[in-house]
């Protein structure tokens, strides 16, 4: 009985090692190696993006770093080269330039080293940049369907639109992610008889400077009926500069992109019409996921993560439930 007792615990102790074994070894991506090199801060945008990546990672086993570069292109470039010498198994690039990242990333593909943009892309896409594919959002339609959104409500309330002027905040005025949003607005701005508008220089990423910004150019600028943040910072602080410059809610009818937390409050309280969700968390989900899959068997996929209007008490609902979760 004692014999075949120990047997038992013997038996059970081998299944349950093997079966822990088997468990640990279920998990495809282990070994891989993937870099994210941007030109993000520390931020709730890349926060988001972030926490994409490393849930992507923890499901496949992989192993995920980030390089956060604070809007300072040579500093991208320097990490780029640095992640293209740990010989990665992949790496997730914001392209934000269409000429600095052309050598860059073909130097890459040629050693051997898989390149997907994420975020931004070259405005030719695959004609203007050989990274393999790109995850993000469609900058112009983005810009556009934001614009269209704010047009109706200036038409809704009344707003002679053929005296509107448009005034479009960017924290890098020539930064690729504006322009090409900025040339979705315009699209729109013909459809609907505006003529006047002026791109703002926000001074950068700090949100102080931003907003102090804004607020100066609402201030000297009364004409003003469209006001535009072309980024995550600048619509973060639309709301706080209206207020600072005394503008009342609705006053001036404002939009942008991505949902920060100021953002959110601003929608809610009327400072803010509406914003573009690019679902950044999908950026940096299928960023891990897409280089797996090439580096696994092939795959390449091009991902549209976003592009969604937030104008609802429903939608800013389901945007204030995630975003402690670093999901929205």
């Amino acid at each position: 009985m004692k014999k075949s007792w120990i047997i038992g615990v013997i038996i059970t102790v081998l299944v349950l090692t093997l079966g822990t074994m088997a468990f640990a070894q279920e998990k495809p991506g282990e070994g891989m190696y993937f870099r994210f090199v941007t030109h993000g801060g520390d931020d709730p945008f890349w926060a988001v993006v972030q926490q994409g990546a490393y849930d992507a990672a923890s499901l496949l086993g992989c192993k995920v770093d980030f390089d956060l570069c604070g809007g300072d292109m040579s500093l991208q470039l320097k990490r780029f080269q640095e992640a293209v010498a740990l010989k990665p198994d992949g790496i997730a690039l914001v392209i934000n330039d269409d000429i600095a990242w052309d050598k860059p990333v073909e130097d890459a593909l040629a050693a051997g080293i898989p390149v997907v943009a994420i975020d931004n892309d070259d405005t030719e896409g695959s004609r203007g940049n050989k990274r393999l594919t790109y995850i993000g959002q469609d900058e112009k339609k983005a810009g556009y369907d934001l614009a269209v959104r704010l047009f109706q409500e200036g038409e809704k309330q009344g707003f002679d639109l053929s005296q509107a002027h448009v005034a479009m905040s960017v924290e890098v005025p020539g930064a690729m992610y504006g322009t090409v949003r900025a040339n979705g607005v315009l699209e729109a701005m013909k459809e609907f008889g505006i003529t006047s508008y002026e791109i703002i220089d926000a001074g950068g990423l700090e949100m102080t400077v931003v907003e102090s910004r804004q607020i100066s150019y609402i201030m000297s600028h009364p004409e003003t009926t469209f006001l535009i943040g072309l980024g995550g910072i600048t619509t973060d602080r639309l709301s706080d500069s209206l207020k600072g410059a005394g503008i009342a809610p609705g006053k001036i009818i404002a939009g942008g992109f991505d949902t920060t937390p100021g953002t959110i409050s601003g929608l809610k309280a009327g400072y803010i019409t509406a914003t573009i969700d690019s679902q950044q968390y999908l950026a940096g989900f299928h960023g891990v996921l897409t280089l797996f899959h090439y580096k696994k068997y092939g795959l390449l996929p091009t991902v549209l993560t976003g592009g969604f209007l937030i104008d609802s008490p429903e939608k800013i609902q389901q945007i204030e439930e995630l975003s402690p979760l670093h999901i929205r």
